[in-house]
C-alpha cells in the first residue's frame, strides 16, 4: 500500500505544495485510518516545498518511520543533491525516488545513475512521455513511424509502448501506462532486448519532447 503526501487541493480545482512537518505527518495519520490498516507501506513526499528546508520536511518522515505509520518512505521531484541528504537522515528507510523521466523527458539522467545516488530504487513517473499518446499498434495493426521509437516498434511488430519500456530497464526505470490496455500491452516489454543498432537510433531521438 503506497500514498503520498505533501501537495494540497484547495477546491479551487488547483494545487498546493505544503511539506510542513506537521502536515507530513497529519496526513499520514489520516491515510492511516482512512485506509485502516496499522501502517502504510510506502509513503512519498510529493516534491520539496520552497517555503520549508527540505530537512525539515525529509525529518518528518523519519519520525514518521520511527513511530511505525509509514514502513518505508520516498521523495519525488528531487535533485542529486536533495536525495543524498534525504539518505543521510532516512537511511534504509529510503526505498525510492521518483522523478519524470522518458525517451521525451531526460533531464533526471543525473538522478537516475546509482553512481550519482544511493541505493534507493528509480520510479519514473510519466514513464512514456509524449509515446504515450501514441495508439497501441503492434501485430495487429499499423505502427506510426513518427519517431525513432516508432521505426523500431515497425520492425519488430509490437507497440512503440513496448520499445519506449525496453529502453528504460535496462536504466533500471520499470515504468508503464495508465490505461488497462497500455498496462497489458506494458508487460510485453520484459521480453524484448533491444539490439545495438535499435539502441543508436533511439539514443538519436531528440530529447525532452522534441519530435514525440
Amino acid at each position: 500500500m503506497a500514498t503520498e503526501g505533501g501537495r494540497g487541493r484547495p477546491g479551487d480545482g488547483g494545487w498546493t505544495v505544503s511539506a510542513a512537518p506537521a502536515r507530513l505527518k497529519k496526513a499520514a495519520e489520516a491515510s492511516v485510518r482512512r485506509l485502516g490498516v496499522d501502517a502504510t507501506g510506502l509513503y512519498q513526499l510529493h516534491e520539496p516545498d520552497p517555503a520549508v528546508p527540505w530537512a525539515e520536511s525529509v525529518g518528518a518522515l523519519r519520525e514518521l518511520l520511527d513511530a511505525g505509520t509509514i514502513r518505508a518512505a520516498g521523495v519525488s521531484d528531487v535533485t542529486t543533491a536533495q536525495i543524498r541528504q534525504a539518505h543521510q537522515i532516512l537511511g534504509d528507510g529510503l526505498v525510492c525516488v521518483q522523478n519524470q523521466y522518458s525517451p521525451a523527458v531526460r533531464d533526471s539522467e543525473p538522478e537516475l545513475r546509482p553512481s550519482e545516488r544511493p541505493g534507493p530504487a528509480f520510479l519514473p513517473w510519466s514513464p512514456l512521455g509524449g509515446i504515450s499518446r501514441s495508439p497501441l499498434d503492434g501485430p495487429s495493426g499499423p505502427v506510426s513511424v513518427g519517431t525513432a521509437f516508432h521505426r523500431v516498434a515497425a520492425g519488430r511488430g509490437v507497440s512503440p509502448q513496448q520499445i519506449a519500456l525496453a529502453w528504460l530497464l535496462p536504466r533500471d526505470a520499470p515504468g508503464t501506462g495508465s490505461r488497462p490496455a497500455s498496462i497489458t500491452d506494458s508487460a510485453g516489454a520484459a521480453e524484448l532486448t533491444l539490439n545495438a543498432w535499435e539502441l543508436r537510433e533511439l539514443k538519436a531521438l531528440p530529447p525532452n519532447g522534441a519530435g514525440l
